[in-house]
């Protein structure tokens, strides 16, 4: 019976959202949106049942269903065995000795028990039918009420937000606004409500009496909990891992604290809502946001106290707790009475009290809430200035003339709709807009909250590893004090390590990030999703039409099947032009960002160079830019079918006037994948040696020594030729070439040379070093050292090093480094008047000296 009763409800309820969906229609088609219409949508919308009850209804009918057909799958196999009574009974009778006469009366009792049972399981499958196709109905209709009740929200919520409430504010709007105060303040219900409270007070009067303890309480105990909370601040800022515990037990007091006014709200709302009473209903719900409101703000407000939560346990400065606490005062102050009138007013049953009262009293909310974001966003102001300031390179300072008028002007512009009659719509925005505001707020208190908290853990972790070092260091003392028999030295003093919070893994920091990001679009989705059905309205608004031909097989009469074109003609409206607009910025911020986010959670833990890292992320650095442009155009109409003779045309143009760009686009991507340089590889190529820096879809930057950038285009690294030092093997040999004077003791000089290599660290063991007497030079005996390195990073080091160890060595052994010589012979001299007395001749880095007939060079070393 209750099944039938669900499905007999489900039914006629069907019946009168479709009938009054189809009324709806047809006068918004008649009348337009107009005033009228926007009343009844949202008295339409306010009325609708809730899709929710039928689709738990037609989840239970489901469940339902595969319960009983389990049951009655299970009785029909019992009613088959009772098919063939006569077989039962001498079955049964088989079981049992007794008498002939016994047994006669035993077979008709079981024939007729047997007769009875499956006369039973006969009605009780009947019945299962019967219930199984009440179900299939009900799954049905809940299912077609559900869809239905879902497809006359979306059309009332594309439609109602661009719906004026009321007229634009004009010259008799202050008298209307007085005719409905003075309305509001002599309604005649006013009597009945304050006998419903008194009698409601006189009735449930345990109620009112466990509600007055606990309001007592949280006053009498607040400023024991306040100094509980400051003193609870005071051991976290002494201990150095104090953790999240502490910081949960003074936020969960703080909450308590700010709960006491808010809670007194809430029961007021609460017992007027069981006042049968239009004026009775209106403040309820008033009092009930009011009693939310106020509860969320008074406890923001109160983390913000001095020695607070904020300051104690949150570290943020001095200076932004002060601004916010003084802020969020005049939020509390006059926001939430502005907000009692608004909501009492757009729900009592006199329109003028919304339009009039109601409008004014919100739009004094709205520049009350510029005013107050204005005193805390403001760029220069001591709450968002200190950020700014700490950090100027973000892309919150470099955005700030984005993001501060757009704070600013949110709740002006809402004033200003309120004012042109668009009252509902303005409502619904700020009810959002307040929303994501505290939803910004918690998510910023939750990730400050799990900064300190990862900043407790590294400074624990420090100190753990400064008393491991002291204690390492006392062992050692203590050992050698064992061995001398000397005194105990004192202990010796461990400073306190000071963490940074940039020192934090930035692994951790961008998880937090990104968990926050994610929680703030998911939630924000939720808050905003109601609204979203309202930008439907751009799809209407067409802008121009694609026409598309498609082959479709169409069969004639004959049943022969032939291809045909259709021919199909597609709107492009303004909606698919923001949407287009959308998703290539989606796709451009993806590009940008994704790929790194890709290589942080799983790149990095693949066995990987940096390299291959980034290869990957450029070329889904290239995918999302290629997908997002795809989509985009798709979105304008702009499919491949119709561009793909431009594309050929373009293809085959620009093939041979920009070929060099394409030549060094393709080349790219060859790069991308044989790679024949990485990012970070040491290359040479046109005498330049570097390090690949960067690597692009036209060319790749090469930074070498001097920090300068040299470009080199992509195809020179693919068709030209290339020296990689580190492509395979980064093992790198030095040569060092050494001239000692004739007369020289080689073999001692090659051991010398072989020791020198042998006993530097840095340089390998295998291959060995290797050391050559090449030849006899002009002037000296040419000794050449050959020795590897394993990478290139302590290349110049250990040449210098290499260098210096030889020119001391061999000074020390007295063997010399011989400077190059030069003999000049002079086929004819001068006269005797030209060699009056001695000349001397000075050029360059050669001196000449001539005196009488011999000229003896002199030497000079390289």
């Amino acid at each position: 019976q209750t099944k039938v009763k669900e499905l007999t409800e489900a039914n006629a309820t069907f019946t009168s959202v479709e009938q009054k969906f189809k009324n709806v229609t047809e006068k918004e088609k008649r009348a337009g949106l107009t005033t009228a219409i926007g009343l009844m949508l949202r008295s339409q919308r306010a009325h609708l049942p809730d899709a929710g009850i039928y689709r738990r209804q037609r989840l239970t009918a489901e469940r339902e269903i595969v319960r009983l057909q389990t049951e009655q799958m299970l009785l029909e196999d019992e009613r088959s065995d009772l098919g063939d009574i006569e077989a039962q009974v001498e079955a049964s009778l088989s079981l049992i000795s007794a008498e002939d006469a016994a047994k006669g009366e035993l077979r008709q009792m079981t024939i007729e028990l047997l007769t009875d049972r499956r006369q039973y399981l006969d009605n009780l499958l009947a019945d299962y039918d019967s219930c199984l196709q009440t179900l299939a109905d009900t799954d049905v209709i809940c299912r077609r009420l559900e869809t239905t009740i879902r497809d006359f929200e979306s059309y009332i919520d594309e439609r109602v937000l661009w719906i004026r409430s009321a007229p634009p504010v004009g010259s008799g709007f202050i008298e209307k606004t007085w005719t409905a105060s003075q309305s509001f303040m002599s309604h005649r219900e006013w009597e009945p409500l304050v006998a419903f409270m008194v009698a409601d007070a006189q009735s449930d009067w345990p109620v009112y009496g466990l509600f007055l303890i606990a309001f007592c309480l949280i006053l009498v105990f607040s400023r024991r909990m306040r100094h509980f909370v400051a003193e609870l601040g005071d051991t976290a800022q002494k201990q150095l891992d104090s953790g999240i515990p502490l910081t949960l037990l003074a936020t969960g007091l703080t909450i308590v604290m700010a709960a006491a006014w808010p809670m007194l709200l809430w029961f007021v709302g609460w017992r007027l809502s069981y006042a049968d009473l239009n004026l009775a209903s209106a403040i309820s719900v008033a009092f009930l946001f009011c009693a939310a409101a106020l509860w969320l703000v008074d406890s923001f407000r109160k983390l913000c106290r001095k020695r607070g939560v904020a300051e104690s346990f949150l570290a943020w400065p001095q200076s932004i707790v002060k601004s916010l606490h003084t802020n969020l005062l005049l939020y509390v102050a006059g926001g939430i009475p502005l907000s009692f009138i608004v909501g009492a007013a757009g729900r009592l049953d006199e329109g003028t009290s919304a339009d009039s009262v109601g409008r004014l009293a919100f739009v004094s909310f709205c520049l009350l809430l510029a005013v107050m974001l204005r005193r805390i966003v403001r760029p220069s102001g001591a709450v968002i200035g200190d950020l700014l300031r700490s950090n100027p390179n973000s892309m919150m300072y470099r955005l700030r003339w984005l993001w501060y008028p757009l704070a600013i002007g949110s709740p002006l512009c809402l004033a200003v709709l309120a004012l042109m009659g668009y009252q509902y719509t303005a409502e619904q925005l700020m009810i959002r807009l307040q929303l994501t505001l505290v939803l910004s707020i918690l998510l910023v208190i939750t990730y400050t909250m799990l900064m300190q908290w990862m900043l407790a853990a590294k400074r624990s972790l420090a100190m753990k590893q400064a008393r491991a070092r002291r204690a390492a260091a006392l062992a050692a003392a203590q050992r050698e004090a064992d061995d001398d028999g000397s005194v105990n030295s004192p202990l010796p003093a461990v400073e306190l390590p000071q963490v940074d919070l940039s020192l934090l893994n930035q692994q951790m920091l961008r998880l937090v990030r990104g968990l926050a990001c994610i929680l703030f679009i998911t939630i924000g989705w939720g808050i905003w999703g109601q609204v979203l059905p309202a930008l439907q309205v751009f799809s209407r608004m067409e802008l121009w039409a694609v026409t598309e031909t498609t082959q479709q097989a169409v069969a004639n009469g004959d049943g022969i099947t032939k291809v045909q074109p259709i021919t199909h003609v597609e709107s492009v409206t303004l909606g698919n032009l923001l949407l287009s607009i959308v998703v290539f910025s989606v796709a451009m911020l993806a590009s940008r960002n994704l790929p790194g986010l890709l290589e942080l959670a799983v790149l990095q833990r693949l066995p990987m160079d940096h390299g291959g890292r980034n290869a990957i992320t450029t070329l889904c650095r290239y995918a999302f830019m290629l997908a997002g442009g795809i989509i985009a155009c798709n979105s304008l109409g702009i499919g491949w079918g119709s561009v793909q003779w431009l594309v050929a045309a373009l293809t085959v143009g620009l093939g041979f006037g920009l070929q060099e760009i394409f030549a060094n686009f393709v080349s790219g991507l060859i790069i991308l994948f044989e790679r024949p340089v990485r990012i970070g590889d040491v290359v040479t190529i046109d005498n330049v040696t570097g390090s690949v820096s960067r690597i692009q879809i036209r060319a790749t930057t090469i930074t070498d020594w001097d920090r300068k950038e040299y470009i080199v285009p992509n195809k020179e690294f693919v068709t030209g030729k290339l020296l990689n030092w580190t492509l395979s093997d980064k093992t790198n040999r030095i040569v060092v070439r050494v001239g000692v004077a004739y007369g020289t003791d080689t073999e001692k000089t090659l051991a010398m040379l072989q020791e020198i290599a042998d006993e530097h660290p840095l340089i390998l063991k295998d291959p060995p070093p290797v050391v050559a007497f090449e030849g006899f030079g002009d002037s000296t005996l040419d000794l050449v050292l050959r020795c590897f390195l394993p990478n290139l990073d302590n290349r110049l080091k250990v040449i210098t090093q290499l260098h210096v160890t030889i020119d001391r060595l061999f000074k020390e052994a007295g063997i010399e480094i011989a400077f190059p010589q030069r003999d000049l012979h002079i086929r004819s001299l001068p006269t005797q008047s030209d060699l009056a007395g001695s000349v001397l001749h000075t050029t360059g880095e050669k001196e000449i000296q001539t005196s009488g007939e011999e000229i003896q060079p002199t030497r000079k070393s390289a």
